[in-house]
Order: structure tokens, then C-alpha cells, then sequence
């Protein structure tokens, strides 16, 4: 009977989620707190833990209860939701071999720390080694998994369910082509840089500001945590417990204020899982490009917006009073959207961050499609940034080493801070449409109403359906470039005075 099989799965879940937030806490104190030395002791630990994972995920007897479920009629949508994700993660996980899943687990951990010191000392050569080792086996665990288009296909999968290359490509064409002579007339437009971004207090105030920040928008510091690192990431251990980080070495105040909404658009996403999911695959974004919508939206069409920029700056005067000087809502608002040719991702302004983007996406296809040699990485990158930004690198640091991804494994994952982007766009200007408008209500500090639509279209549908699927059912289309280009348009228009034909 399928009550009968949903009572017998519940231990296995419960174990799976165990497991996971395990994994999770382990890889949050690797980049938080971790000492260099522990990366050996911490490569075995991590690589064990993912084995026994992928081990108690592959369980046949698991398989046999996956299948005991499937299209049983009696099943409620939550329990039916849990039955097709956890198919879907079955069928992928006994696909790889156990000594796949630790060698990568193994590999990405070392190559991390290599990544570190080879971005310290500028050096690709020392980190060639390791991150051939990663794409070898991620090309390896693609073709254990298996494709039908291509084999990039596979490794876009792990962080965007049932998205398809082909697909993903063609947004990219049209939104580089759509963008490109956009981002030309807002460059020549926009001037200098503002004095702003010289700003930058010791961390420790920074984080201090940020700490009170992130709980005013609405994350719960009771169920979470803010710490600083080298690269900031978000990631929910479990219920109760979602952990967020920022810069340890910020470029500026406005980057670490960006950087602190956009990690807490994941984190509140997190933290707006139902509770009664606990231990259920569903409690989960169905797809990194969701996940990503939030912080893109967080950071960018409410962090950089000017009632924000109204409601935060007396704030930043009353910890930073010295630094801001005379600084106006206007001064801020300007500087937090200034537009400019940089040479570093997290860096970058909303209206040339997808461009960066483009240029990652491009290399990684031309990795998995055997175009590419990591050998040939470093020329490829700097070819391609002088294509998409005019710009080139002086060195590998702002170069090809300023990302942790590829040194983590998460080859695939760059096209979702795109897919994000154009979600996060259509799901704001849906938002607005729907709550009549929220600008009085930023002015004051007051996200609640934003939050609460959020929250009730977004976060509480967890992974009862796809991506693609709960776009359509909350945007009533398919997603599209055109909420996107029409915001940075109305947006950078009104900014510097231009028209677009």
C-alpha cells in the first residue's frame, strides 16, 4: 500500500536530510572557519560523508519504495512532489559510481585550497593541475549520468532541472544581443567613479552593519547566522539553521552592502521553506536559477533602488558617519547603480554583470564540447573579456582565478546567475503589479509586504514544482529577456538621462 511505503520511506528521508545538513555545516566551516592546514583531514572527512550520501541515496531498497510510489493515486501533492524528485535524485545517483562521487568530493576540496594560494600569487600553473583533474571527472560523471543533446546538458542539470543547453543558449544569444547596445549607451553615459567606492570601513564594522541590515529586511538571526569569508555564499544547513557570509576583504562599503543583500535574498529563501518539510527533497528551490532570482532581486531591484537608498543611508551614517561625509540619497543611489567596464564579477554593476556571465558560459561549453583545453583557459578568458567588456585582465588573480566555482566542481552552475536574473525581474514587476506598489514602505525599512508575497509564491512552493513550471504559474508565461531589458531601460533611463531606440 503506498501509506504503507510513505511510512517506511520517512527514516530514509530523515537519514538523507541528516546526512545533508551534515555535508553542508562541513563545507560552511571548510570556507568559514577551518584552519589551511585541516584541507587533507578535511578532503577525507568530506569525500566520506558524500560517499555515504550518494551510498544510502542509490539504496535499491530505496528504489524499490520510489517505484512502490509512483502513480499511486492516493498520494496527497506533497507526497507526489516527494516521489518525483526523489525518482529524479535516485535515478541520477545510481547512474555515478561510489568511487566517482569520492574522487570528486576529494579533488574539489584540495583544489579549493590550491585555488586559494594560486589566486593569492596570480599563479594559473599552480591551480592547472587540480582543475584539469575537476573537469575530467565532471565530463566523467556527465557521461555516467547521461544526455541526449549534448553532454554540458548533464553537468547544467545538477544546478538547473530539465533545463536543456540548447535552450539556455538561446536566451543567452538573445539577451547579449538585446543588452550589448544597451550597456554601450548607459557606459558612455555614466562618468567617472563615484568617490563612494572608496569607502571601505574594517570588516568588523562592516559586519557589524551588515548583521543589524540582513535581520531589518527580515532574515531571523535566531534560525542563521552572518560570518565573513573569502567568497560570500549562503547555505541552509537545516531548518533553523541557514548560515550566510560576506567579504573577509571587501573593495568597498557599497560592494559589502550588495553582497549582504544578495546572500540574503538565498538565505531568506531558505529560511521561508515550510517547517513541516523538514526532512522532504522538496524542501529545496527546485532549481539554482530560482534561488538565484531572490538574491538577484534583493540586491539589485530593492538594494539598489532609491527608496533604499533612503532608508539605508542615515542608517550607514549613524556606523560610518565620517566616511560618508555629506553624502545624499541621490549620491548613494548613483553610486550604488554606477555602470562601469570591471574587471571582477562580484564587482560588477547589474547592467554588465550578465555579460561576465556570458563570457563563463562560453568557456565552460567550450570545455565540455572538447573546444577548449584548460591549458588555454587564461588566453580564452582575457579574448573574451575584451570581447564582452573591452577590458582586459592585468593578471590571473582578476582574470581566470576570481571565481571559486570551477575549484569546487560547480562547472554548471554560472548560467543560473543569468536564469536568476531574468526570473528575478518578471517576479519583481509581477510583485509590483500584484501589492499596487512597496516604494513607501522601502523608504521606511519596511520589506514585510514584499517578503509575504514572497514568500507565498515563491518560498512556500519549495520543489512541488519545476522551475519552469512555477514561473508560469506565477507569472501566467514563459520566462523571457523582456522584463529585464525593459527594467534595466526604465531604470539607467531615468538615471542618466538617455533614451533608447
Amino acid at each position: 500500500m503506498a501509506t504503507d511505503a510513505w511510512q517506511r520511506l520517512q527514516p530514509k528521508l530523515t537519514e538523507l536530510a541528516d546526512l545533508s545538513s551534515a555535508i553542508g555545516l562541513l563545507g560552511w566551516d571548510e570556507h568559514v572557519m577551518m584552519p589551511p592546514k585541516g584541507s587533507e583531514r578535511r578532503a577525507r572527512s568530506s569525500s566520506t560523508l558524500q560517499t555515504l550520501y550518494h551510498s544510502r541515496l542509490s539504496d535499491p531498497e530505496l528504489g524499490t519504495l520510489i517505484d512502490e510510489l509512483q502513480g499511486d493515486t492516493s498520494l496527497d501533492d506533497v507526497q507526489a512532489a516527494t516521489a518525483r524528485v526523489l525518482k529524479r535524485e535516485y535515478d541520477r545517483a545510481t547512474k555515478i559510481p561510489k568511487e566517482l562521487v569520492r574522487a570528486i568530493a576529494e579533488v574539489s576540496t584540495r583544489a579549493f585550497h590550491v585555488w586559494q594560494q594560486a589566486k593569492e600569487e596570480s599563479d594559473f600553473q599552480l591551480f592547472e593541475p587540480q582543475l584539469e583533474e575537476v573537469v575530467r571527472l565532471k565530463k566523467e560523471e556527465a557521461d555516467a549520468i547521461g544526455w541526449e543533446g549534448e553532454r554540458y546538458d548533464a553537468a547544467l542539470d545538477n544546478f538547473e532541472p530539465d533545463a536543456k543547453t540548447v535552450e539556455v543558449e538561446a536566451l543567452f544569444t538573445q539577451l547579449l544581443e538585446e543588452l550589448q547596445p544597451v550597456a554601450a549607451t548607459i557606459l558612455d553615459a555614466a562618468g567617472p567613479r563615484p568617490d563612494l567606492f572608496s569607502i571601505n570601513p574594517e570588516p568588523d564594522k562592516q559586519l557589524t552593519f551588515c548583521r543589524w541590515l540582513v535581520a531589518r529586511i527580515g532574515f531571523d538571526m535566531e534560525a542563521g547566522r552572518l560570518d565573513l569569508t573569502s567568497h560570500p555564499f549562503s547555505i541552509g544547513v537545516g531548518p533553523g539553521d541557514v548560515r550566510q557570509t560576506i567579504w573577509r576583504n571587501p573593495a568597498s562599503l557599497i560592494d559589502t552592502v550588495s553582497s549582504a543583500m544578495h546572500e540574503s535574498g538565498h538565505a531568506l529563501y531558505d529560511q521561508g521553506m515550510p517547517e513541516e518539510w523538514r526532512d522532504l527533497p522538496i524542501a529545496d528551490a527546485p532549481s539554482m536559477g530560482m534561488h538565484e532570482s531572490q538574491s538577484r532581486l534583493w540586491e539589485n531591484h530593492v538594494g539598489r533602488s532609491r527608496p533604499f537608498a533612503e532608508f539605508v543611508l542615515p542608517h550607514l551614517k549613524e556606523h560610518f558617519g565620517t566616511e560618508l561625509g555629506m553624502t545624499t540619497p541621490e549620491d548613494l543611489h548613483r553610486g550604488a547603480n554606477h555602470v562601469e567596464r570591471t574587471l571582477i564579477r562580484t564587482q560588477a554593476d547589474e547592467v554588465t554583470y550578465n555579460l561576465h556571465i556570458g563570457l563563463r558560459f562560453e568557456l565552460e561549453l567550450a570545455l565540455f564540447r572538447d573546444e577548449l583545453k584548460v591549458a588555454d583557459l587564461p588566453d580564452a578568458w582575457d579574448a573574451g573579456m575584451e570581447k564582452h567588456l573591452g577590458i582586459r585582465p592585468a593578471n590571473h588573480t582578476e582574470g581566470v582565478l576570481q571565481d571559486m566555482h570551477w575549484s569546487t566542481a560547480y562547472l554548471g552552475y554560472f548560467p543560473t546567475y543569468t536564469l536568476g536574473t531574468l526570473y528575478a525581474a518578471a517576479l519583481f514587476e509581477k510583485a509590483q503589479a500584484d501589492l499596487g506598489g512597496f516604494d513607501d514602505e522601502v523608504r521606511k525599512g519596511d520589506c514585510s509586504r514584499l517578503l509575504g508575497w514572497l514568500r507565498d509564491k515563491v518560498h512556500s512552493q519549495g520543489w512541488k514544482y519545476s522551475a519552469a513550471d512555477l514561473s508560469r504559474n506565477i507569472l501566467g508565461e514563459e520566462l523571457s529577456v523582456a522584463p529585464f531589458i525593459r527594467h534595466i531601460k526604465t531604470r539607467y533611463g531615468e538615471l542618466y538621462g538617455v533614451s533608447f531606440g
